[in-house]
């Protein structure tokens, strides 16, 4: 999917690929790349996914659950775990969001997000891990007497699934343990799965204006442009997002200039998983 970002810089500022990447960790996705934004009208569609994601949880009730969430890259898979995160870790003894698990298994091993998960759920900033199989072992351990509640965000291998989302017996009676993935083949073991929907062209246009317009629906001179870049962008919340943003308070002409170019380069050739 994040060919379809540089690609639409690239594209829109005649730019080579490593500066536009360079502008959009800068400029674009500090705040919208695994994030929820801090503004509930922003959450458009959420609050139906989040509950058809709550029902399999079936929270207060014993047992240990594994809910799985997958889907294509920006459909809102983290979007969705951090509101049901935000919602009910309440009422759990221990609870974390170990985010972005794919780039950090990369950047600093599975040992490190071991280690993470001990201090976030045990409070304990102390502790040692000596090898990842350790790891598990402690997490099986200290977890396994305590009601917890655990999202784990963009698991990618069988690897991290072993060694850091483990079994339902590392955890106490009444937790419950999410894991977001592009695939849903490594949800085989999880008791339920759920796939994100892409957003609904209302829903779409809902959330591409408040980015572009912040407002509810577009401007009048500008809803037939609007309904280009929705159809567009196919539904997908990050592009929305980001296109929106980058519209924002430009004129009609930019507008017809940036969907010209777009159009030319063919949505196949751009969303690339």
């Amino acid at each position: 999917f994040h060919y379809f970002v540089i690609n639409y810089y690239v594209l829109i500022h005649h730019r080579n690929e490593p500066e536009c990447i360079d502008r959009i960790v800068h400029e674009k996705f500090q705040n919208v790349h695994h994030t929820v934004s801090a503004t509930e009208k922003y959450l458009v569609g959420v609050e139906s996914r989040t509950g058809g994601v709550e029902s399999m949880l079936k929270v207060g009730s014993g047992g240990v659950y594994f809910v799985g969430i997958w889907g294509m890259g920006g459909v809102g898979k983290t979007t969705v775990a951090r509101k049901i995160f935000d919602n009910i870790s309440n009422q759990f003894q221990g609870s974390c969001f170990l985010a972005n698990v794919r780039e950090e298994s990369k950047k600093h091993g599975i040992k490190h997000l071991q280690k993470t998960l001990l201090s976030r759920i045990l409070n304990e900033k102390s502790l040692k891990v000596a090898s990842f199989y350790e790891g598990a072992d402690m997490l099986k351990g200290k977890f396994c007497l305590r009601k917890v509640l655990i999202v784990f965000d963009d698991v990618d291998d069988n690897h991290q699934l072993e060694y850091l989302v483990g079994k339902h017996d590392w955890f106490g009676d009444g937790s419950r343990i999410v894991t977001t993935t592009r695939s849903a083949d490594l949800l085989r073991c999880h008791d339920e799965l759920y796939s994100v929907p892409e957003l609904a062209k209302c829903e779409a246009l809902e959330l591409f204006s408040w980015h572009a317009f912040q407002k509810r629906t577009p401007d009048k001179e500008f809803l037939k442009l609007s309904k280009s870049v929705v159809d567009y962008a196919k539904g997908l919340p990050l592009a929305l997002t980001v296109l929106g943003s980058f519209l924002y308070k430009r004129g009609i002409t930019e507008w017809g200039s940036a969907l010209d170019r777009l159009k030319d380069t063919g949505y196949e050739e751009i969303v690339k998983q």
